[in-house]
């Protein structure tokens, strides 16, 4: 069976298949750093992904198709952006240019959850260290997210959109997506609306319980733009209704967000430019251990009800002078939230789980960037000041010498420094050049920080409330943490050599005082832990860690309407006190794809593999992983230029996989036992159309 199934695989790369765009073509021209697959290309400074035409119904699962880029996956629509090596908050996010204040303290509503991918246009990563002025902590990463709102038309009015509607088998997965936008040469309106729902997943190991999905996603709009002026005001709201994350201890009852947006951007004169973003962002969430997944004994019973809000901003000028390019500005995040932890079945019991937390920052940036002869070159720093504070916390409806010790954990935290504030100054410096007309080198060097989340500071009792890490394992803050400080180096080149193009970069950081759960230190913590969960915690800690590896893209155009492409990505990462493997890293792997695209259809076949994972943390008890490979085929039709018909099939063998960065099940009742890591989606059909107008 094993040799049919090698035989199959190699018969479909010599097939053709697609993720392609309407009216790409295999053979158009492109920069000579930059390598174009049909919806999607990948230079050496950025890689873009045009995800409203991805069969997807998390955004976050188009990272996959970027090197060095995958997503840590908790739940269907919980997928946390890691990019080599690092994850969560040390990844900067942003929708719309503005970033997002998440809800939950697990990371639910990660903020790729926000964009829904038939209302997104693109997802852009930025390949190598990011600017300074792209955001204020992007310590390992920055994913830029833009909303699909239509664009600006003729002199006269006029009305333009889309419908849409996609299915998948597997999990009877609907969703549906509209668009009207009613717009003239300088003015826009647009309204968007995406409805997603779908049943547990099914896999060759049995169903994954739960894994429904119910989130609606609305966006309105007004934008102006008369060529020097330039605005955009939105305002959108995020529905998530009863949703799994089986990797988590509770699961998603509902996530109620409000989004509100402004930007701005005017020419003061003909080399001078301003702009300036805000936005604001209020989310109700609600969790429990007991609706979605096997209900515990009711004495275990828990309900989450958390909050977060917060507001961001961005003001920034631009000159132009003499070959050179400066920009100024300053920009801001300040973030509340708060969680309490309730037993529906005992009105006596509360923990007061995060309470008044406050976490601001401030920066001020400057940025030059100048053309040198046949190449670029940037320079930045910039200056962050991050404050946070929290309040009193409190345990209630806990008998005996357990609710003894929790409140001694509580008295301790209370009467603790809570105050606090990190000054860091970050540096970037970035040199692209040209030694011939199909060759572009770049160097990167930087050195970028991060302050402690609140939840590494302030969790003050033992839980899974880690910000999506999914280990399994209870952690306690602590209130002495230093913000991390990376260094890091990165060598590209993007080159073409006939048919051939390739986009190589090497990569090495170095992280000073990088935040790593550790064996805690905190003997009544532990006893707590032990009594609760029959383990001690870890406990959020400093050390020193180094991340390096490499990756690329690569692709060799057979004909006209024949493209060979493939990535690669590589990360590797240790403690470099302990030689310990840092938690969650991908394994090497890659993919190769067959591309066919004809006028008005396009077919592809893809192979994706990954190698075996034993390069694991012993500190978070990691579970290794065996190697895999699986088959994609794909399907696209444009019958006319306004209609397109898709489809696709995942997984075509249905093989048994379990992918490295995904969660630890903690489900009780689902075919994956509790404490094993959750398998992946078995064969899936999946077919859509898409109508514009």
């Amino acid at each position: 069976m094993q040799t049919i199934k090698l035989l199959a695989v190699a018969g479909m790369v010599m097939l053709p298949f697609s993720s392609v765009a309407d009216d790409a073509v295999v053979g158009d021209e492109q920069e000579p750093d930059e390598i174009v697959v049909v919806g999607r290309s990948i230079a050496t400074s950025s890689a873009r992904i045009e995800v409203e035409r991805e069969l997807l119904v998390d955004t976050a699962a188009a990272l996959r198709d970027i090197p060095g880029a995958t997503v840590n996956r908790n739940g269907p629509l919980t997928g946390i952006a890691q990019y080599r090596g690092m994850f969560g908050d040390r990844i900067a996010v942003d929708i719309d240019a503005l970033g997002v204040i998440s809800g939950g303290p697990n990371a639910m509503d990660a903020p790729l959850s926000y964009m829904s991918p038939m209302m997104t246009e693109e997802l852009v990563v930025t390949r190598g260290i990011a600017s300074v002025s792209l955001a204020p902590e992007a310590i390992g990463g920055h994913v830029s997210t833009r909303t699909s709102r239509g664009d600006f038309g003729s002199d006269d009015l006029g009305l333009s959109g889309m419908i849409g509607t996609r299915y998948s088998d597997n999990g009877n997965i609907s969703t549906t997506a509209a668009r009207l936008t009613l717009a003239s040469e300088q003015h826009r309106l647009s309204a968007i609306a995406e409805f997603d729902s779908g049943d547990d997943i099914e896999t060759p190991k049995g169903d994954i319980v739960p894994t429904r999905i119910d989130r609606d996603r609305y966006d309105v709009s007004y934008g102006y733009d008369d060529g020097s002026r330039e605005i955009l005001l939105f305002a959108g709201k995020l529905e998530t209704g009863e949703t799994g994350t089986p990797a988590l201890p509770m699961d998603i009852i509902f996530i109620d967000t409000e989004l509100y947006g402004a930007r701005l951007g005017f020419d003061v004169s003909d080399n001078v430019r301003i702009d300036g973003r805000f936005g604001y962002n209020d989310v109700a969430h609600v969790m429990d251990n007991f609706s979605l997944r096997q209900a515990p004994m009711a004495m275990r019973q828990r309900l989450n009800t958390t909050s977060g809000s917060g507001s961001q901003f961005f003001l920034a000028a631009t000159v132009d002078r003499n070959g050179s390019s400066w920009q100024f500005g300053i920009d801001g995040i300040d973030a509340a939230h708060d969680s309490v932890i309730t037993n529906p079945n005992n009105a006596m019991f509360r923990v007061d789980n995060f309470i008044d937390v406050e976490r601001r920052l401030i920066g001020a940036f400057a940025e030059l960037t100048r053309d040198l002869g046949d190449g670029q070159f940037e320079l930045g720093a910039r200056y962050n000041r991050v404050s946070t504070d929290a309040g009193e916390v409190g345990a209630a409806g806990m008998m005996g010498d357990m609710g003894t010790r929790i409140g001694e954990l509580a008295q301790a935290f209370n009467a603790a420094n809570r105050d606090l504030d990190w000054g860091s100054l970050d540096v970037v410096g970035k040199y692209r050049w040209h030694t011939s007309a199909t060759t572009e080198w770049s160097v990167e060097i930087g050195s970028k920080s991060r302050a402690p989340s609140y939840q590494e500071l302030y969790l003050w009792l033992p839980l899974q409330a880690t910000g999506g890490l999914a280990d399994g394992r209870t952690y306690v803050g602590s209130l002495d943490l230093e913000a991390e400080e990376s260094r890091e180096l990165v060598v590209g080149v993007g080159t073409e050599i006939g048919r051939f193009a390739m986009t190589p970069q090497l990569y090495f950081r170095r992280v000073d005082d990088y935040i790593l759960g550790v064996p805690s230190g905190n003997m009544l913590a532990n006893m707590v832990a032990t009594m609760m969960s029959g383990s001690e915690p870890l406990q959020f800690d400093n050390v020193d860690a180094e991340i390096w590896g490499l990756d690329a893209a690569w692709s060799y155009e057979l004909s006209d309407n024949l493209l060979l492409d493939g990535i690669v990505s590589l990360a590797r990462g240790k403690r470099t006190d302990t030689n310990d493997p840092l938690y969650r890293l991908s394994p090497l792997n890659g993919s190769v794809g067959l591309t066919y695209a004809a006028e008005k259809w396009s077919l592809k076949s893809e192979v994706i593999g990954f190698a075996d994972q034993d390069r694991v943390s012993s500190i978070n008890n990691e579970l290794e992983t065996p190697g895999y490979w699986l088959v994609n085929l794909g399907f696209r039709w444009n019958p006319v230029q306004s209609l397109r018909v898709e489809a696709r099939v995942d997984n075509l063998f249905d093989e048994a996989y379990q992918n490295h960065v995904t969660g630890i099940n903690r489900a009780a009742g689902s075919d994956v036992p509790v404490g094993e890591r959750l398998w992946g989606a078995g064969r899936t059909l999946s077919a859509g159309v898409v109508y514009r107008f």
